[in-house]
C-alpha cells in the first residue's frame, strides 16, 4: 500500500494512540516511539504475509530520518521504508470491514449502539450511531434471549421489549434510517428475539412475568415488504404456556423449518419447539414437538448446523450443550445424545462457525466462553474455555462470530461491555489486548442483543 493512500487513515491511527511515521515526517500522539514500535511489530506478527511497500512508496521524494527507537523485523525493503510499511499494515488492519450492533436497553429510550469493525477485530464508534429506536428497553428483571437484533439484507431489525415494538432500519452506506412506519407492533408482550428469511419475519414475544404482560407468550409472523414494513401474517401466531415464553426463535439456513426454545432456567419448563414453514409462511408443528430434553435444565440459546438438520441448544443450570436432529422436510425433532457439559457455570448463548465445525458458548455465571468441536455426525467434544477479562458477577450474555470466522464478540450485559476474542488455529480464543477489549457502551442499562457483519 502506498503512503499516498493513507491520509484518510492517519487521523484514525493517531486517535488510537499510534505514532505515525511517513517519509521522514513524524506525527506522534500521546505514546512514545518505543510504544509505537511494539504496537506496529505486533501487527507485523499478525500479518506476516503483508506485501512490502510498492515501488511508488519506495521512491519517496525525501529520505526518511533514522529513528533509533524503531526496530523492525528483517525485510528486503530498505530500512528507511520500514516505518512506511508498518503504517500501511496498521492502516490496513484498521480499515472498516463491517459493523457490530447491540442494544443499550434503556427503559426510556432504547438505542442501537453501532460500532465499525476493523480488520484486526477492534471496534470504533460508528458515525451512524447510536440510533434511537423510538421505543423502550426492558427493566425490572433478568432477560433471557438470543437474537434481539437481526441483519437482513439492507435492513437491521431490532426489538423494543419495553414498548412491544420492532424497529426496522434501512442501511444506507454508513447511515441507518427508520423505514416509514417504524417501529411496528410486535404482536405480543416483551419481544426479545426475532428471525428473518426472505420476506418472512417471526418474533418471539416472551411475555416476561416481571413486565406484567397483558397477553400470553407467543411467536407471531410478519411479511417484510420491499420498503421494510412489517405486515402481520394472518393465522401465524403460536401461543406458548404462561410463564414459558420463547427465549429464541430462528429459521433454519434454508428457511424451511423454524425452532424456538422456551423454559429459561426451569427444569420442568425446558422445551424445544420445531415447525415446518409452509408456502404461505405459516407454521406446522413437527413430530415430537415440543420436546423436553433428557437432563433438561433450562434452555436459552441455540445454533443451527449449516445443513439445517441439527440444532445445538444450551442448558442453563447444567451448563451444557445438547444436540437435536431436525428433519429439514417435516421438522420432526429428536434428541441426539446426552448433554455435554462445559465445566463452567450457566451456559446460555451460542454461535457456530460457517463450516459447522466449531460451536462457541457464552457462560453467564462463570463469565467465560467455551469451545466445542462439532463432528460430522453432530457429536460434541469440549476443547476448552476462556475467561472474559475484567468480568465480575453474573454478566456474560450474547455471543456472535464474525463472518470470516476470525473473531468472536461477547456481551458483558451489566457492565455494558463488548469483549473481543481472536480465534486461533486451534480454534481456542485469545482476548485482544487491554485498550482494545473490552469496549464499553457509554449509555443505557443492561445491554442486550448482538449482531455482527
Amino acid at each position: 500500500m502506498s503512503h499516498r493512500l493513507l491520509p484518510s487513515l492517519l487521523r484514525r491511527l493517531m486517535l488510537s494512540g499510534i505514532a505515525v511515521v511517513v517519509a521522514g515526517s513524524a506525527f506522534v500522539s500521546s505514546v512514545s516511539a518505543a510504544e509505537c514500535t511494539a504496537s506496529c511489530d505486533a501487527v507485523c506478527k499478525q500479518h506476516p504475509t503483508a506485501a512490502a511497500p510498492s515501488a511508488r512508496s519506495a521512491t519517496a521524494k525525501a529520505p526518511a530520518r533514522q529513528m533509533p527507537a524503531l526496530q523492525t523485523p528483517a525485510s528486503k525493503a530498505p530500512a528507511a521504508q520500514q516505518p512506511v510499511r508498518r503504517v500501511a499494515m496498521k492502516a490496513a488492519a484498521m480499515q472498516s470491514v463491517g459493523h457490530v450492533y447491540t442494544l443499550n436497553n434503556d427503559p426510556a429510550n432504547n438505542m442501537l449502539a453501532v460500532y465499525t469493525r476493523a480488520g484486526d477485530g477492534s471496534l470504533m464508534p460508528a458515525a451512524a450511531g447510536p440510533v434511537a429506536l423510538k421505543g423502550k428497553g426492558l427493566a425490572g428483571g433478568d432477560i433471557d434471549e438470543q437474537g434481539a437484533i437481526r441483519i437482513h439484507g439492507e435492513f437491521v431489525l431490532a426489538a423494543n421489549p419495553g414498548s412491544n415494538t420492532i424497529a426496522v432500519l434501512r442501511r444506507q452506506g454508513d447511515r441507518l434510517m427508520h423505514v416509514p412506519g417504524s417501529p411496528f407492533p410486535s404482536g405480543g408482550d416483551t419481544p426479545l428475539s426475532l428471525t428473518a428469511h426472505n420476506d418472512i419475519v417471526y418474533v418471539a414475544n416472551q411475555a416476561a412475568a416481571f413486565a406484567n404482560p397483558k397477553s400470553a407468550p407467543n411467536i407471531t409472523g410478519f411479511r417484510l415488504t420491499s420498503q421494510g414494513a412489517l405486515e402481520p401474517l394472518a393465522n401465524s401466531t403460536v401461543a406458548f404456556p404462561s410463564g414459558q415464553g420463547p427465549a429464541q426463535v430462528e429459521f433454519s439456513p434454508n428457511g424451511r423449518t423454524l425452532v424456538a426454545t422456551a423454559g429459561f432456567q426451569a427444569d420442568n419448563g425446558s422445551r424445544l419447539y420445531s415447525f415446518a414453514v409452509m408456502t404461505d409462511g405459516r407454521l406446522k408443528m413437527g413430530e415430537n414437538s415440543p420436546i423436553m430434553p433428557e437432563g433438561a435444565s433450562g434452555t436459552v440459546g441455540f445454533s443451527w448446523s449449516p445443513k439445517g438438520d441439527r440444532v445445538f441448544a444450551s442448558l442453563f443450570k447444567g451448563s451444557a450443550v445438547i444436540a437435536f436432529e431436525v428433519d429439514p422436510a417435516t421438522a420432526r425433532i429428536r434428541q441426539a445424545g446426552p448433554p455435554i457439559g462445559d465445566d463452567q457455570q450457566a451456559a446460555c448463548w451460542t454461535t457456530i462457525t460457517r463450516d459447522g465445525r466449531t460451536l462457541y458458548v457464552a457462560n453467564f455465571v462463570s463469565n467465560s466462553v467455551s469451545v466445542y468441536d462439532v463432528a460430522a455426525d453432530g457429536k460434541l467434544a469440549l476443547l476448552g474455555s476462556i475467561p472474559r477479562r475484567g468480568a465480575n458477577g453474573k454478566d456474560t450474555k450474547d455471543i456472535e462470530i464474525s463472518p470470516d470466522g476470525r473473531f468472536v464478540y461477547v456481551v458483558g450485559s451489566g457492565k455494558r461491555e463488548i469483549s473481543i476474542f481472536r480465534v486461533g488455529e486451534n480454534r481456542l480464543l485469545t482476548e485482544l489486548p487491554r485498550g482494545l477489549s473490552p469496549v464499553v457502551v457509554p449509555s443505557g442499562q443492561n445491554i442486550t442483543g448482538l449482531a455482527v457483519n
